[in-house]
């Protein structure tokens, strides 16, 4: 039999996990390792061996195997790969242009040696932001497009290092987070990449979850796709404020997600303490010591002393 005192701290601890924004969906499986139920494949290009989706590497044509449940937001996508001969590829939050031809964020899935890389598919080669957007990242890169859609690169760690945690002819586990305006790739347990996608007239924030099949006999496989769906901002102030970090300067803030395609919510002063509530790469969720709960540049905050 529980005691008040018990059932009290469970209470708090429920409150504490849903104010500091941990309470989120579970993974769900999307694929239920028998067949493709679910998922839309042109004819003869996809198929189900041992709880495992593969190309089957007769088409001539890149096709992509489309998710057609949902078209989330923001979400952590967890899955697991395999390349042996090819090119593949994960897509997220993307349109769907017909013929199971899709069009937006691709994380690649090749050979060693291309991994990494952040890749907006079926961009047309005279499109005036092609240059930027066709390799929008590369391993170890930290990548943010302005809302003109400029590209400001940070190398935050050799390609090369980057890439020896992938193996190829091997499974190999790939995470997916998409929050706000920031993608991260994750491969292995390691971040490949980063984008941050603030361009006003190509920024996506949600839509299509695929896989590629770039056609000439790729030879790619998936197995374990799990998905968890994020809140779009965190439900609720701490029970209690504590200052973690400092405002550095002048900084602005959204109340909504990070969203530059639109005017900032308000600012806050250089010095405002915070509390951290959720750190989430590019941004962080903090509260101000008057009460403002919003996503700020995690780069603006220094830790408190």
């Amino acid at each position: 039999m529980k005691t008040p005192f018990l059932l009290t701290l469970l209470f708090i601890g429920s409150i504490g996990l849903t104010a500091l924004g941990e309470e989120e969906s579970p993974f769900i499986p999307i694929f239920n390792g028998k067949d493709l139920d679910g998922w839309d494949a042109k004819a003869d290009c996809w198929e189900v061996r041992n709880c495992e989706i593969w190309c089957t590497g007769q088409s001539e044509e890149k096709n992509w195997l489309i998710w057609r449940k949902e078209q989330p937001a923001n979400f952590v996508l967890r899955l697991e790969f395999r390349w042996d001969k090819g090119n593949s590829g994960v897509q997220v939050r993307s349109d769907d242009l017909g013929k199971w031809q899709i069009y937006g964020y691709q994380a690649e899935v090749a050979t060693q040696q291309k991994m990494g890389l952040w890749h907006h598919s079926l961009l047309d080669g005279k499109h005036p932001k092609k240059k930027a957007r066709h390799l929008m990242a590369t391993a170890g890169q930290n990548v943010t497009l302005s809302p003109s859609g400029e590209k400001i690169v940070k190398q935050l760690k050799q390609a090369n290092q980057i890439k020896a945690s992938c193996n190829d002819h091997a499974w190999n586990t790939m995470e997916i987070v998409a929050r706000g305006d920031t993608l991260v790739q994750k491969i292995n347990g390691v971040v490949f990449s980063t984008v941050t996608d603030r361009d006003s007239e190509m920024s996506r924030k949600s839509g299509f979850i695929a896989l590629q099949d770039h056609g000439k006999g790729c030879v790619a496989a998936f197995r374990n796709i799990q998905l968890k769906k994020l809140p779009k901002t965190i439900s609720t102030k701490p029970a209690e404020f504590t200052v973690t970090h400092l405002v550095t300067a002048e900084e602005v803030y959204y109340l909504d997600g990070p969203q530059q395609a639109r005017a900032p919510d308000g600012k806050f002063k250089k010095g405002t303490k915070v509390q951290l509530v959720q750190d989430s790469g590019s941004y962080s969720v903090v509260v101000s010591e008057n009460g403002v709960r919003a996503y700020v540049s995690t780069a603006s905050l220094n830790p408190a002393k």
